[in-house]
């Protein structure tokens, strides 16, 4: 069956879905964030939203748009310099969005986590039900790791692509897209595999270890 065909087939069956959009996204070479693609893919969440799915959205973005504001063009390696980014940068990124749903008559809602929120039950719990209220109230919940207050390592994720798939846990929701500049996941000739039925180790062999310049991870 032809890739575009199983995503069809995917999607049928969806009702809970997690989409997570890297910095490099939504951010252009200079650390500027991208007004009109945050735009465009806000108003095709809307859209997904109005159809009676439960969307969540996990958004890097902060840090990249704080180094943007800032006009430092790469990112620091001091950690209360990654922080002051990270909080001058949210409220921007969150008003972007903010301002784009609010055209298709949907609320955003704002929750930052950390990895000790994912780690003790009772956080754990009050994550999911925040987030289930806001669905509720018609809101489009958004997630992004709370860069200001974790400082240790073991209260920070890698990056976000692992808190999209432990929110994808969290809500047992049926699908997780991540929206990213990486051409995907290529063989050994430079050609993109669309499908990957099991993850072998010849498939694991495939995969680059690569960094991007402002986010934390690969998008």
């Amino acid at each position: 069956m032809p890739s575009t065909a199983i995503r069809k087939q995917l999607m049928s069956n969806v009702r809970r879905l997690v989409v997570k959009v890297g910095t490099n996204v939504l951010t252009d070479p200079a650390g500027q964030l991208d007004t009109a693609l945050i735009g465009r893919i806000s108003r095709q969440l809307a859209m997904l939203h109005q159809r009676g799915l439960q969307v969540t959205l996990v958004t890097s973005g902060a840090v990249g748009a704080g180094m943007g504001i800032a006009g430092l063009a790469c990112r620091p390696k001091e950690m209360p310099v990654l922080q002051a980014c990270a909080a001058i940068g949210q409220p921007a990124l969150m008003g972007l969005y903010g301002k784009a749903l609010a055209r298709h008559n949907v609320h955003a809602g704002q929750v930052l986590v950390t990895r000790t929120d994912f780690e003790q039950r009772i956080r754990y719990v009050n994550i999911r039900n925040t987030i289930e209220a806001l669905h509720r109230l018609g809101a489009l919940a958004i997630i992004n790791e709370n860069d200001t207050i974790a400082v240790d390592e073991m209260d920070r994720f890698a990056d976000n692509d692992t808190i999209a798939a432990m929110v994808t846990n969290l809500l047992r929701a049926d699908l997780m897209v991540l929206l990213t500049v990486v051409d995907g996941l290529l063989n050994p000739e430079g050609q993109r595999i669309d499908l990957v039925a099991n993850v072998t180790q010849d498939v694991l062999k495939l995969a680059r270890s690569t960094k991007s310049s402002l986010g934390s991870g690969d998008g």
